[in-house]
């Protein structure tokens, strides 16, 4: 299949902003399973959604909700809408969503489904906030691709226009990990700065060791770390240090030592091109937190841009890469981004 995009499009209603999600997976071979508009309209075998305002099969209500599965028919994910701002996105990383007793406003269930953003139950969903500026009122741009080949990566991220400051994002991204690794992919969400997390943007105190990222939080990354699929754990994307002072496992201040992500190393002095670091997730083996430990493997749609570049606007090898947060996430070669 053809590569899905979201290309400069601002959407002014928060239904529009999920359905911009939703269609560039089903661009990319992603398949509607069944869907509800929030009201009455139901269907248990496609797409119902005939339009992205309010009203009768209308993206725009709460609780209009997609299922979608990959192109290889393995993964599925739900897209939940809530009140304004506010959404409930669930997974499933085998079982599939075949499970309860959906409706135009009730999504269904996997036996294995884990939950991204959001909270309840089907029947009685909290929402999460997602988006920080109101969609409505035409502030916000909107970007992304999917994968069209397996393992069908895909990222969709807004920022504010004009400005360009990060908003919202969700990603999932395969990852190069070892063959016993049953799901090999890192879900990201965010908003504003932690559209795509690391330790300098997450938790109480920005380190690698914070006590807060045991489960889904607002900006995190999330992945299954056991070969039984049971502990759904926060991740995160390694920094690349130079020091020798550890100050209590944080490497977050000067005298601790030299931190390059989004502004901590120039251009390539031999070409004066950009640089583009790859980054590993893992999970530091800390007392305090929940185990398992270790690595979950390295990221195949994201690297590090270096320093602090103009999101959207900054592109890499021929528009291949384009700049979102401070990381380089794949283009479709052609476009030329605006914020």
């Amino acid at each position: 299949m053809a590569n899905g995009y979201i290309l400069n499009q601002i959407p002014t209603t928060y239904g529009a902003a999920i359905s911009l999600l939703v269609e560039m997976l089903a661009q990319a071979g992603w398949t509607y399973q069944a869907s509800g508009d929030g009201l009455s309209g139901y269907s248990a075998i496609g797409k119902v959604f005939t339009n992205t305002g309010s009203g009768a099969l209308g993206w725009d209500n709460s609780k209009a909700w997609a299922r979608m599965q990959d192109p290889g028919g393995g993964r599925e994910l739900v897209f939940q809408n809530g009140a304004s701002s506010q959404v409930r996105f669930k997974y499933s990383p085998t079982a599939r969503f075949t499970g309860g007793t959906p409706s135009a406003t009730i999504t269904p269930f996997a036996s294995d489904e884990r939950v991204i953003l959001g909270s309840g139950t089907d029947a009685s969903p909290i929402f999460s906030s997602f988006w920080s500026t109101a969609v409505t009122t035409g502030g916000l741009k909107f970007q992304g691709r999917a994968n069209g080949t397996a393992p069908y990566g895909f990222w969709y991220a807004s920022a504010t226009t004009p400005g360009g400051a990060m908003n919202a994002g969700l990603t999932m991204d395969p990852v190069t990990s070892v063959p016993e690794d049953p799901d090999p992919v890192v879900f990201h969400h965010g908003t504003s700065s932690r559209v795509f997390c690391r330790p300098g943007a997450f938790g109480s105190t920005g380190a690698m060791t914070s006590t807060s990222w045991n489960t889904s939080t607002s900006g995190c990354c999330l992945a299954f770390m056991d070969v039984n699929k049971l502990n759904w754990l926060t991740v995160m994307p390694a920094q690349y240090t130079v020091g020798t002072t550890v100050n209590g496992g944080n490497l977050q201040t000067a005298t601790d030592g030299w931190i390059i992500r989004e502004d901590g190393i120039t251009d390539n002095p031999f070409n004066t091109k950009a640089e583009a670091l790859p980054i590993m997730y893992l999970r530091a083996t800390v007392t305090s937190l929940a185990s398992p430990f270790g690595i979950k493997g390295w990221s195949t749609l994201a690297r590090w841009t270096g320093f602090a570049r103009n999101t959207f606007l900054d592109t890499l090898d021929n528009k291949q890469w384009i700049c979102v947060g401070d990381v380089w996430l794949p283009w479709d070669g052609v476009t030329t981004p605006t914020n």
